[in-house]
């Protein structure tokens, strides 16, 4: 399992290990390293890969809805954000242990990284997460706090912020804490895609507002703030 091609390809894949549980392979360690063994023996009611592969093609999309989780936080609520285990794809010993391998590989390595491959090492860091929290911090200090799976897209974001308000029509923007807007265009971008994982806060504003006039409102629903 420490194959470059199959932590590339596939691992990291939502689903990819539970399909190949399923089709017969199990995993066992060998000399200490972690392999993914095939057995006749481990197929169930002769499903095997060719007849799972078939199913998946060929099965009908479930759509889950995903709790969001809402919290709403202080500020001195949200100075650090703690991730739960099952925002990650792999077990948290896995990653630990991955993380390593990769610190020994750099340290051993006499070659300098070229900004492809810095950019590949970022692709396989970003996989190992599922889900995202997002933070929305409004002029007036407070926070709300919601969950998402990585390949939602930016508009469920403001979708989920214009839920929250207490005027649902007002017009509003998000902005990073370095102050870039997100366009028309980034509204159908995935998080994954514009690497708003595994977490970030995003900013509140209002165009046209004034920073005092909006420090002083409250636009959030009662039955929001009713969480603090």
């Amino acid at each position: 399992m420490s194959n470059k091609i199959f932590n590339e390809k596939v691992r990291y894949v939502e689903g990819a290990l539970d399909f190949l549980l399923a089709a017969g392979f199990r995993e066992i360690d060998i000399d200490g390293e972690p392999f993914l063994l095939w057995s006749k023996e481990n197929v169930e009611n002769d499903y095997d890969l060719p007849i799972l592969l078939d199913a998946l093609k060929n099965a009908e999309t479930i759509q889950l809805d995903l709790d969001r989780n809402i919290r709403v936080l202080m500020p001195s609520q949200a100075r650090s954000a703690e991730l739960p285990d099952d925002f990650y794809r792999i077990s948290p010993a896995e990653i630990k242990r991955e993380q390593q391998l990769r610190s020994e590989a750099i340290e051993n390595s006499q070659v300098l990284r070229t900004k492809a491959m810095r950019e590949r090492e970022e692709q396989r860091n970003l996989r190992l997460y599922r889900f995202a929290l997002i933070r929305v911090k409004f002029p007036n200090g407070i926070y709300i706090q919601g969950t998402f799976n990585v390949y939602e897209k930016i508009r469920d974001i403001y979708e989920f912020v214009q839920s929250c308000l207490i005027d649902e029509n007002l017009d509003f923007n998000l902005v990073t804490a370095n102050g870039v807007k997100f366009t028309d265009e980034d509204m159908e971008k995935t998080l994954y895609d514009l690497r708003l994982i595994p977490n970030i806060v995003l900013l509140f504003t209002i165009p046209g507002a004034t920073t005092s006039l909006a420090s002083d409102t409250n636009f959030l629903k009662e039955e929001f703030l009713m969480l603090v």
